[in-house]
């Protein structure tokens, strides 16, 4: 039995726990395997760098990477980013395993609209061009996101595969992403939401569909809350997914790890 995350930010400048705990823990819980996930063109570069660096067989712990401007950094992209973006893809096929985090956020709208819509588009462009899975952001704007989806498959007779990170909507965007082929991105927010329709959505993904993520340092589950968030937890996600869905977490980590290694290649 053995978990992937996949998706953390352990490759962060200032990411708080130190590197070797990190490590250790991950090991410990059988985490075996990380996504290290990219928000700007320069922090994708170090979640790239980052991978190659910590790629030790001291720990049995292999890392990869996703690169892609968030929706908060959108205003900042321009096309010498996407150009920087695109030499890393050149140059690092073996460690670049999707184009993400992008989308789009209108919860906070840290960059306006029409930027972050126009971001999104450019980086569809490199997933359709790499034939690479998409790590999608999407906060509060779903309506623009199905249509700028949509625009862009039809234009480009290609179809978009990839995850939708941390969700947390209702159960009709659930299924248009499901009917997408879309996977799940679930984490430490499954482990402590009590609204009956947030339960209920939650119970509505199928295992099938699911990927476990962290989004460490942010969002630590239940247990942990108030501690900065770290790959390890993965477990104690799936040890809450198995208890709520009465089935082994052995069922739930050969499952979710079998998901991320079709979507990822990895």
């Amino acid at each position: 039995m053995f978990f992937i995350d996949s998706h953390c930010h352990i490759h962060d400048e200032d990411f708080p726990i130190n590197q070797s705990e990190v490590f250790t823990l991950m090991q410990e819980n059988k985490i075996q395997k990380a996504i290290c996930v990219g928000v700007s063109v320069e922090n994708s570069i170090r979640a790239v760098d980052y991978s190659f660096a910590n790629a030790t067989k001291e720990y049995n712990i292999e890392l990869y990477s996703a690169i892609g401007v968030h929706p908060h950094e959108a205003k900042n992209l321009s096309m010498e980013g996407i150009l920087k973006l695109e030499e890393q893809l050149q140059k690092h096929k073996e460690k670049i395993v999707a184009i993400g985090e992008i989308g789009l956020d209108y919860f906070y709208n840290n960059s306006d609209r029409n930027s972050q819509i126009k971001a999104l588009e450019l980086q569809l462009e490199l997933a359709k061009k790499y034939d690479l899975p998409v790590i999608f952001h999407i906060r509060n704007a779903f309506d623009d996101f199905w249509q700028v989806l949509d625009q862009f498959e039809v234009k480009n007779n290609y179809k978009i595969r990839g995850v939708v990170h941390s969700f947390t909507d209702n159960e009709e965007n659930l299924q248009k992403a499901l009917d997408h082929g879309f996977y799940i991105g679930v984490n430490g927010i499954s482990t402590f939401v009590k609204k009956p329709e947030e339960l209920a959505m939650f119970s509505q993904i199928p295992l099938e569909k699911m990927l476990l993520e962290t989004d460490s340092p942010f969002l630590a589950p239940q247990g942990k809350r108030g501690k900065k968030n770290q790959p390890a937890y993965i477990k104690l996600i799936a040890e809450d997914l198995a208890k709520k869905r009465n089935i082994a977490i052995e069922e739930i980590a050969k499952v979710t790890t079998k998901n991320s290694q079709l979507l990822f290649n990895i």
